[in-house]
């Protein structure tokens, strides 16, 4: 017979036992609510900010019908690139599964670089053209149509329970018939007569239809490789978990914690953007300061030969333009964008779609004319102050190697000159607007 001493002694192990797993059930527990509670808090946050956003949007493109001022033109176009770019940081951080958004996602990347492309025009020739007019209104009426969509979302995911339940559809693989990723794909098949643009920008829809040329036959990645190489990106300090895939020319799987979100492309496993979620500080460093950070980034990422460009620091993060350099000519197809944040040297931001859809091997042909033949064909207004060799892109997505003349205009204005080193032909002409904030052309 089992002495009562023993069985008191087995009772209190058992009890103690029990009392250690159940504190670890209940601080596990409490961490996984805690965790819900900070992607619920951050879906809230992001879905706030592009309801906000595309209201924005919608309100300066019914004004920008009726600008007349090259003044208030530019004014309007900022404001709507401006929030275009916080709409699609913020569409990128809300759980779409795997919903195509991509005329939604064309349609932010588009707006506000089409509007700044009329401001430039508007600003050369002092009006606006019938067909811009047009257009600009086909603008309007697509960011009415959008917002309204996702303002009536909005009585929806009001609440955090909202949010509690969308997250525990997606971890039980729960189809949200009524949800917000349903909501967009049922706006991109009414979208689906959406105006194509074609006009002098970065997203016309002629480059964002080029295939890109890095990931044309590399191999697939798995999700986990692919999350081994956010992660190298990130750095090792998060807790990037699957999201969703993202589809476009470049078809990516995209990884988020509560603080950051980062895509990797399903073929070659290349970082294609990446943007975190913080309050930038005070800014303590310099431009100098945050280019080496930007550098040593890029060689971490084992992407050589490229050097800074143009920048901008907007809400404390310095935002550096880098091309490719092929022996002397700069490559301006070959872009890579990263973002530093001024107050402690982070890396906040990476873009590198147009390295991807553009880097290749070339073969140039020798210049037909030389520098001093090209100098010629300039203005007599302008003194030329640098010269160099450049690659840029055309209106028809081709590319085209120039002389780069870097010259000061009879106004005081800092004036860039591309001529044709084959043809001797004047291809592009830009303006430098230099401020405290940075070097953007225009």
């Amino acid at each position: 017979m089992v002495k009562k001493r023993t069985v008191i002694k087995i009772i209190s192990l058992l009890s103690a036992a029990l009392f250690v797993v159940g504190g670890f059930a209940i601080k596990e527990y409490n961490k996984s609510k805690k965790y819900l509670l900070m992607i619920e808090n951050q879906y809230s946050r992001s879905f706030e900010q592009l309801n906000s956003s595309l209201n924005n949007i919608s309100t300066a493109m019914q004004k920008v019908v009726y600008v007349s001022s090259a003044k208030k033109m530019s004014s309007l176009s900022a404001e709507i690139f401006s929030e275009a770019e916080l709409a699609k940081t913020a569409i990128s951080e809300l759980p779409m599964g795997e919903s195509n958004i991509s005329t939604v996602y064309r349609f932010l990347s588009q707006v506000g670089n089409y509007a700044l492309s009329v401001s430039k025009s508007i600003t050369s020739q002092n009006t606006l053209t019938s067909k811009q007019r047009e257009e600009l209104k086909l603008l309007s009426d697509t960011a009415q149509t959008i917002t309204k969509v996702i303002s009536d979302s909005a009585i929806e995911y009001n609440s955090p329970q909202q949010w509690a339940q969308l997250v525990e559809n997606r971890l039980n693989n729960v189809i949200d018939e009524q949800g917000l990723a349903t909501s967009l794909t049922q706006l991109e098949e009414d979208l689906s007569d959406y105006p194509t643009l074609i006009y002098d920008g970065p997203y016309s829809d002629h480059i964002l239809e080029k295939t890109p040329l890095m990931t044309t036959g590399a191999r697939e990645f798995s999700v986990e490789e692919a999350l081994n190489k956010a992660k190298k990106v990130v750095g090792e300090n998060n807790d990037l978990r699957f999201a969703d895939m993202q589809g476009g020319k470049i078809e990516c799987y995209r990884f988020a914690d509560n603080s950051v979100n980062i895509a990797v492309s399903k073929l070659g496993g290349y970082a294609v953007y990446m943007r975190k979620n913080r309050d930038v500080g005070e800014s303590l460093l310099s431009y100098e300061q945050a280019l080496s950070k930007a550098e040593n980034f890029l060689q971490n990422m084992k992407i050589k030969n490229m050097i800074d460009t143009y920048f901008y620091t907007d809400n404390g993060v310095c935002v550096i333009n880098f091309a490719y350099l092929d022996g002397q000519t700069i490559c301006y197809t070959d872009l890579i964008k990263v973002g530093v944040a001024m107050d402690t040297g982070e890396i906040m931001l990476l873009e590198t779609a147009g390295y991807l859809t553009n880097h290749t091997e070339r073969a140039f042909h020798t210049p037909e004319f030389t520098s001093n033949e090209a100098m010629k064909k300039i203005s007599s207004d302008l003194e030329v102050r640098e010269t160099a060799i450049a690659l840029i892109p055309t209106d028809s997505a081709a590319e085209v190697r120039c002389y780069e003349f870097l010259c000061d205009g009879y106004d005081g204005n800092e004036i860039l000159v591309y001529i044709n080193l084959l043809t001797l032909e004047e291809e592009q002409i830009y303006i430098l607007l230099k401020s405290d904030g940075g070097t953007l052309v225009k």
